[in-house]
């Protein structure tokens, strides 16, 4: 009883933070929600399957051991993850520490193992992202790309906990304007910090208070980019102008690689 007790107590007390959506209240679409998503087959056999670029380091080889989501496997995936926390939050409100049952905790605990390997899916699935934009702030003159990676690392673990699926939004847009807004408050900072107190000691890195955007924000400046980009395209012919929103996706359409342009446009992709 008494361990009991002391695991209600700690099931209340942890924070759960999560993106609610009238869905989770719905009982009749509680199944799906926590089904299996789609084309996990698919996924699983590309996920056996994934081989590292020849040019990748080895110490960045383990980031294309996942395959990348599909826009409908990201989605169910939040859902997922949020739903599962909704439950928790749920259970955790209705526990009475002083007559916790066994079974309700094993119940919380199966659920919050749930929801880790959720969250780790989508972290494993998008950390290229980290590297892709470590990489070009490495050209920018910063000397370390772990340092850069592992910064990186923690603000995409930060865009899964706050990304809201419902938006209808693609993650990756999120997390790379979330990394690079981050990439550009950190590194300067970093660098005045390491030129000031260069000591060698654990000190150094002592804990900041946390100044990353949220998601409003990191899409506000996302779409006043777009909208700069767009303006600048006008001033393009208009298959050079539609090769570049092909290419990049600008429309808010999949990325295509040159081929796939070259063969829509009857052309090669040189």
């Amino acid at each position: 009883r008494v361990i009991n007790e002391v695991r209600a107590r700690e099931l209340i007390q942890l924070p759960i933070d999560y993106i609610y959506n009238p869905d989770f209240d719905d009982p009749h679409k509680a199944e799906a929600m926590l089904g299996d998503m789609p084309g996990t087959a698919e996924f699983e056999a590309k996920r056996r399957g994934m081989q590292p670029p020849k040019d990748v380091p080895p110490q960045m080889a383990h980031l294309y051991e996942w395959p990348l989501l599909t826009k409908d496997q990201e989605q169910h995936l939040f859902r997922k993850m949020n739903y599962l926390k909704h439950k928790l939050h749920k259970l955790a409100q209705a526990v009475d520490p002083a007559r916790a049952k066994a079974a309700d905790l094993r119940k919380a605990a199966a659920m919050r193992d749930q929801v880790k390997a959720v969250r780790d899916v989508l972290i494993n699935c998008n950390q290229r992202l980290v590297y892709n934009n470590a990489k070009k702030h490495l050209a920018n003159g910063t000397e370390n790309i772990d340092d850069l990676v592992s910064d990186g690392n923690l603000s995409l673990m930060r865009a899964v906990e706050k990304f809201d699926y419902a938006r209808g939004n693609k993650f990756s847009t999120y997390a790379t304007w979330a990394i690079i807004k981050n990439f550009a408050r950190s590194i300067p900072d970093e660098k005045t910090h390491k030129q000031r107190y260069m000591t060698g000691h654990d000190e150094l890195f002592e804990a900041k208070a946390d100044v990353r955007t949220d998601e409003q924000e990191v899409l506000a400046t996302a779409d006043a980019a777009k909208a700069r980009v767009s303006r600048l395209l006008e001033h393009l012919d208009a298959r050079t102008r539609e090769v570049i929103r092909m290419r990049t996706g600008l429309d808010g359409s999949e990325e295509m690689t040159l081929e796939q342009i070259g063969q829509h446009f009857g052309i090669t992709k040189e």
